[in-house]
């Protein structure tokens, strides 16, 4: 039985640890969400893969340092991918690893309660901080979220220098596909240009779904004039895609325009020039 003077070092603690968490989790990273846990939780000795005598390299449990597999998303109990922590959460917890792991003393086990309480809550938390940044339809970047990095970069360049390249993308005869195939068949077009245009991209660029079928790509290298890099992979891609999914009445096709920003051109004069441009070479198809 808990003494008097064990209880308040054990609520001492806990409040503590509480305090911990709040100020790591202000800045929202990784990195805190491990330092707090490994300063909170005591080490899980039980692991499921030594447990079950699994070997299977593709669960993200197994040999995972965090040791805590009732919090890992995806595990693959039994050879079936678990999904995420909520859906998967009550089987956990019915688990002969979950309960050797965790019930081995009240305070143990209050504290694995509290650790799982805030793996909850920023899971939930990152949950909508992905929705207000991404597109609900294509999975990239969303104007929100594009605001927030030229407002930055604007800030950047006007005082040290620098150029930031903007491309205006803009997906031809949209309104055809809506009023031919219906909206449906075009929001499933534009969920393909998106992942083009994200396969096009390297991985320092940022695509952004600007608006309807008007794409954004911000880049810190010089613009593609000679259409030798990205512009010219998004056309063999698109290319591809016309192969196998394109039609005698539908063929994929993309304008485009770009445009340099720097100390003398803020966002809004580059990309107006960069839409004049794209709305130039769409007018030339016509």
């Amino acid at each position: 039985m808990e003494t008097g003077a064990d209880l308040g070092d054990i609520f001492d603690r806990l409040r503590d640890d509480l305090r911990s968490f709040i100020e790591l989790s202000l800045d929202e990273s990784e990195d805190s969400w491990k330092q707090w846990l490994s300063l909170a939780g005591k080490k899980v000795d039980v692991k499921c893969w030594e447990k079950k005598n699994c070997d299977n390299i593709s669960c993200p449990a197994y040999k995972n340092t965090c040791g805590r597999c009732w919090l890992i998303a995806g595990t693959m109990c039994g050879g079936i991918p678990r999904g995420k922590f909520a859906l998967k959460y009550e089987n956990c917890t019915k688990c002969d690893v979950y309960q050797e792991a965790v019930l081995l003393d009240p305070v143990n086990e209050v504290y694995e309660h509290l650790i799982t309480l805030v793996h909850s809550l920023r899971s939930r938390q990152q949950e909508f901080k992905s929705l207000a940044l991404h597109d609900a339809l294509t999975g990239l970047y969303n104007r929100n979220y594009s605001d927030i990095i030229i407002n930055r970069e604007q800030k950047r360049i006007r005082r040290i220098g620098g150029t930031l390249t903007l491309y205006v993308i803009d997906l031809d005869k949209f309104k055809y596909i809506n009023d031919t195939y219906g909206h449906i068949h075009g929001d499933g077009v534009l969920r393909e240009f998106a992942l083009i245009l994200k396969k096009s991209v390297r991985d320092t660029d940022l695509v952004v779904r600007y608006g309807g079928d008007e794409f954004l790509i911000i880049k810190h290298e010089s613009p593609d004039v000679n259409g030798n890099g990205m512009i010219n992979r998004i056309r063999r891609s698109v290319e591809d895609w016309n192969k196998e999914y394109g039609s005698e009445n539908y063929a994929m096709s993309f304008s485009y325009g770009y445009s340099v920003m720097d100390q003398s051109r803020d966002f809004k004069l580059a990309f107006e020039d960069a839409d004049a441009m794209m709305y130039a070479n769409k007018n030339s198809k016509t």
